[in-house]
């Protein structure tokens, strides 16, 4: 489970108007434009480190549960199974070499290849980069040492107490939906994958009207145009639907378990909350992370019933909220978070209070993200989600959330959990009960 423990940090009162006085001195404008029909998202910067990244949008509505982990056993191949001009080897050494970084990944909403690397070297790594994805070969015995890669790395997956909770949540929780199923896929779905079968479908797949591109870092949007039409210009040009996403509504309680024998349990409560376009979508987060210092001030630093215990929030098309545990004593835990969540939801921050949220909010989910990679990542997300800008404004929406609205916020969006458990049947008797 990829856990964001959001403890309150307190820092200086000043650092939001020192953040957004750094942002209008040394940051330039994020602008949009279309290149051959190939819509291009740019962000010059003065980094020397440039990111691109492609975007393909859908992820796990472009594939039926029985493909699951094609699109990304796919995109991994791209940049690891030879391209029309460089085999397998030739490509990786050109890349080692040069500390370019290049790879392809998918998720739930959306699958990228990326590039990352110096501004010296950038036109190497576009080269790179932009054959992987109009050329690439799929050369099967790459392919199968790829595949070898992913299996192991699923069955790591399903014996790893974080990442197995974490995938029985969201297959509880998301039942009848594209989110029930993993992206990296399963065992037996990925072992009937092969050269030809990820081949037909990343060609399906490549599609300008379902692709858009992000680029960071130091370069200018005539360099860039340039780059996009000789690479670009005869990518695929086909009609794209996208999905209709509608996101369960959870009411009362409902409990997964999966018994395995060991030292600590583990225990998650999935709740909904609000889409990236909604006004409700930052004043929830913040909330979240307020309940997240909560969490760890009660269950770690009062009870010392857990290590590491915390609650984040997940953008996706169908997001949700997330608070977990790991614990000897899952039932006392349950009763804690449940109350840590009333509590939260039903009070109402001090002016100093919230001057505190804002700032490790700031720190904890802002401060950080400002790598040419982590601008690209932003981007791109915001883009799947509705529109780049959301990520632009970012700051702005910060100041603005008032204490009402945070209230309100997690009132409206959790009203039901979903909890998972993972441990020993004798600790999950009467979990949720008194």
């Amino acid at each position: 489970m990829k856990k964001i423990i959001a403890t309150l940090i307190i820092v200086a009162a000043c650092i939001l108007p020192a953040l957004a006085q750094t942002e209008s001195v040394s940051t330039l404008t994020t602008t949009s434009f279309e290149v051959n029909g190939l819509k291009v998202i740019f962000k010059p910067t003065v980094k020397e480190v440039i990111s691109v990244r492609m975007y393909y949008r859908g992820g796990n509505t472009n594939y039926p549960a029985n493909q699951a982990g094609i699109e990304n056993f796919a995109l991994k191949a791209t940049t690891e199974c030879g391209v029309k001009k460089y085999s397998a080897n030739t490509f990786k050494d050109m890349a080692d070499n040069y500390n370019i970084n290049i790879g392809g990944s998918s998720t739930y909403d959306y699958g990228n290849i990326s590039l990352n690397c110096v501004a010296k070297y950038f036109d190497l790594g576009w080269d790179l980069f932009s054959r992987a994805i109009t050329e690439p070969t799929f050369e099967a015995g790459e392919v199968e040492l790829l595949k070898a890669k992913l299996l192991a790395a699923i069955s790591g997956s399903a014996t790893n107490p974080d990442d197995r909770i974490e995938k029985l949540a969201l297959k509880s929780a998301y039942e009848g939906t594209p989110y029930a199923y993993d992206p990296d896929g399963t065992e037996v779905s990925v072992s009937a994958l092969n050269a030809d079968a990820l081949k037909a479908y990343y060609y399906r797949l490549l599609n300008k009207k379902r692709m858009f591109l992000v680029v960071a870092g130091k370069i200018t949007r005539e360099q860039l145009e340039q780059k996009v039409k000789a690479a670009f210009a005869n990518l695929p040009d086909a009609l794209y639907e996208p999905a209709v996403y509608k996101a369960p509504q959870w009411d009362g309680q409902k409990v997964l378990a999966e018994k395995r024998d060991m030292a600590t349990n583990y225990l998650n409560a999935v709740m909904n909350a609000p889409v990236m376009s909604s006004a409700d979508y930052v004043p929830f987060r913040m909330g979240i992370n307020g309940l997240s210092g909560i969490l760890f001030s009660q269950l770690r630093t009062k009870y010392n019933l857990s290590y590491a215990p915390g609650a984040y929030s997940v953008l996706q098309q169908m997001p949700y909220a997330m608070m977990y545990v790991s614990t000897t004593n899952p039932k006392e835990a349950a009763k804690i978070m449940l109350t840590s969540l009333d509590r939260i939801k039903n009070s109402t921050l001090t002016p100093a209070g919230l001057r505190d949220m804002k700032s490790g909010y700031i720190t904890s989910n802002y401060m950080k993200q400002q790598s040419s990679e982590a601008v690209t990542g932003n981007l791109g997300t915001a883009e799947i989600l509705g529109d780049w800008m959301y990520a632009e404004r970012m700051p702005d929406l910060i100041n603005n959330v008032t204490p009402d609205q945070i209230k309100k916020a997690l009132n409206k969006y959790i009203a039901g959990l979903r909890w998972s458990y993972l441990g020993t049947e004798k600790d999950a008797v009467g979990l949720l009960q008194d």
